[in-house]
């Protein structure tokens, strides 16, 4: 199976926002050392915790620190913005870097009600048709129509309007998702999908979400073939004791998410201490079983599994409290993706 990573930029505790992002580059010339086929990064708004606000300039920026691995976002929300810019970005991107850009697309806001009503210039409080999820299709049909210079007829600027700069090989655009809506619209473009497993980790509904995918599919000049990515939470080490334990930190954090409070990763050893009933307990259980852990060992049935399930990629989430402990978690990945 194929590994990549995406790198939310997670914040641990007593660590600033440029430290957070050396760190982000370093994992990506850690990735292409190691011959993942991607890195990509995210979008989220005001957040203490989570440094990557601007995916676009990220990835411009690691795609000048690396050479061969395919950089990209996962993902743009583009609701948020109007298809022409965010095609130009990435056409931009693509003449910087042939052949190594993805443009990852998703509908989610990347924070709550407020940053979606900055971004949009308080248009979300006044129009009569707001930017939201149900013109996601409609912006993914337009941002192809730009990138692909196929406006159509029908359009009042056909024959006039293109996207600059005209480059040689153009952005590889993705649909990102968690269920049917997303998976059906990947299919009917021809695209490569995203599934995010570390937002919806029900396996039922990723096989179902996955196999509609598959049988749904139309080729098109992006793809001729579905690609199916599983992105979800992955927490690597020499023994699955390690690997729980280094866990701890993104586990207690989601916990404190769960009841609205942002946190640092904390050292593993901090972690969970004041989790105390049993009924919280139960709910670290839970959280813990959504992620991906273990050794070498472990981590290849786990991937077999995927791989069964129509998964032809891992990209791995490792918000760990260590920098040495992500090196190493991304190491034993991909030595289990080959073994």
């Amino acid at each position: 199976m194929q590994v990549s990573m995406l790198d939310q930029t997670q914040l641990a505790e007593g660590q600033t926002p440029e430290a957070g992002f050396a760190g982000t580059v370093e994992a990506a010339r850690l990735a292409e050392q190691l011959g993942y086929r991607r890195f990509w990064v995210s979008e989220h708004h005001s957040s203490d915790t989570i440094a990557g606000s601007s995916p676009e300039i990220l990835a411009v920026h690691l795609l000048a620190q690396t050479e061969t691995i395919r950089i990209g976002t996962g993902g743009v929300m583009l609701t948020h913005y109007a298809p022409y810019k965010v095609a130009e970005n990435f056409r931009v991107m693509s003449a910087l870097a042939p052949g190594r850009v993805d443009l990852g697309v998703g509908k989610a806001p990347g924070g709550t009600h407020l940053p979606t009503i900055a971004l949009q210039g308080g248009r979300a409080l006044t129009d009569a048709k707001p930017r939201n999820k149900e013109r996601f299709p409609e912006m993914v049909g337009e941002l192809i129509e730009y990138l692909e210079d196929d406006l159509p007829e029908s359009h009042p600027m056909s024959g006039y309007l293109k996207a600059s700069p005209a480059v040689i090989q153009k952005p590889l655009p993705w649909i990102l998702g968690t269920g049917p809506a997303s998976a059906q619209l990947a299919a009917e473009r021809g695209l490569p999908y995203a599934f995010a497993r570390f937002i919806n980790a029900e396996r039922d509904e990723m096989e179902q979400t996955i196999r509609l995918y598959r049988e749904n599919f139309r080729p098109s000049r992006f793809s001729e073939a579905p690609y199916t990515v599983c992105a979800a939470r992955v927490f690597a080490a020499d023994t699955d004791d390690e690997a729980e334990w280094i866990a701890r930190s993104a586990a207690h954090v989601q916990f404190g998410f769960h009841r609205g409070i942002q946190g640092h990763l904390p050292d593993p050893a901090e972690a969970l201490t004041g989790i105390v009933t049993e009924k919280e307990k139960q709910e670290v259980r839970d959280i813990l079983a959504t992620y991906m852990i273990g050794s070498n060992k472990s981590l290849g049935r786990q991937m077999d599994e995927l791989s069964s399930a129509g998964v032809d990629e891992i990209m791995a989430i490792t918000p760990v409290f260590s920098p040495e402990s992500k090196k190493r978690s991304m190491i034993v990945l991909k030595e289990a993706a080959q073994s």
